[in-house]
């Protein structure tokens, strides 16, 4: 015989002990899949916030080596190639003046030491970097300007520094008697409307091209350094320990030997490439804070 399932049936069988354990039953069990899930969210967020703390450090100290780079090849060669070079071309401006006043004999030549050291790009860890940046860590928009601008820097240094190598040999073949070597060592003009300025402008963008890889790497070690600070106190809002800390590199040494470019010379960029996370940048990490750049 064939039971009909009236109201009085199903609401006694809601009603029953069997119901009510059932249910306890899974209420339970849902709520106890809900916690683990919760803590597996939690433990797989620790994971990551851990992982991008430790590439962001890893990326400051990648910016910081190719800074310090920089900084050697600006000490020992870039600084002292250009100043004395610009000293030599003040010096013959002011002789070329006199000689034009009648201050001295029209036949005297300019006698000057021409600078024939060659030099060799440092090598820069710039393709690591590149690949922390873009795919090891999720800062966005200044850091990742900041890569670009470093990249380019970087491989246009190293083709200056190449031409001006080539160059000097072009210089040594032709001999230091030769009445043309003045003219083009410092980009003057020579025989009937001739003038090449390529020595000259390689040793200015030699000069100006240093500091771009020195800037943009200092700055960026700044931002980074702002970048992981903020996931520093996520990770530790959720794994509840301060285990962690986060790289801070000190380049107040070479900015006391005047090292470090101006600043001044990058408000342009730094406007069109602005950082709100600057301020929580340490004052004497890679130099400065960032307000004092902007």
């Amino acid at each position: 015989m064939i039971e009909l399932f009236t109201w009085n049936n199903v609401a006694g069988f809601l009603n029953s002990n069997f119901t009510s354990a059932l249910a306890g039953a899974l209420t339970g069990a849902f709520a106890g899949a809900m916690a683990a899930q919760r803590i597996a969210d939690r433990t797989n967020q620790r994971k990551v916030m851990l992982e991008e703390i430790r590439s962001t450090n890893a990326a400051i100290m990648v910016a910081f080596t190719i800074c310090n780079a920089g900084l050697a090849l600006k000490k020992k060669f870039v600084k002292d190639i250009h100043e004395t070079y610009t000293a030599k071309k003040l010096a013959l401006q002011e002789f070329k003046q006199r000689r034009a006043l009648g201050q001295q004999p029209a036949d005297l030549p300019f006698e000057f030491q021409a600078d024939f050291r060659t030099l060799q790009m440092p090598l820069v860890p710039i393709d690591v970097l590149r690949t922390q940046l873009y795919e090891k860590i999720s800062a966005t928009g200044r850091p990742l300007a900041l890569v670009a601008a470093l990249v380019g820097s970087v491989a246009a240094l190293d083709d200056v520094i190449k031409k001006r190598n080539a160059l000097i040999e072009r210089f040594r073949s032709l001999g230091e008697e030769n009445p043309q070597l003045p003219a083009l060592y410092f980009g003057l003009p020579y025989g009937p409307g001739h003038v090449s300025t390529e020595f000259m402008d390689t040793v200015e963008s030699m000069s100006h091209l240093t500091d771009d890889v020195i800037f943009f790497s200092e700055l960026l070690g700044i931002d980074l350094m702002a970048h992981g600070n903020r996931v520093l106190r996520q990770y530790e809002k959720i794994a509840k320990v301060k285990e962690e800390k986060i790289s801070v590199v000190d380049l107040s040494d070479p900015r006391k030997q005047g090292l470090m470019p101006d600043a001044a010379n990058y408000v342009d960029w730094i406007k069109n490439f602005p950082n709100a996370a600057q301020p929580t940048a340490p004052p004497d990490a890679f130099g400065a804070s960032a307000p004092r750049r902007g």
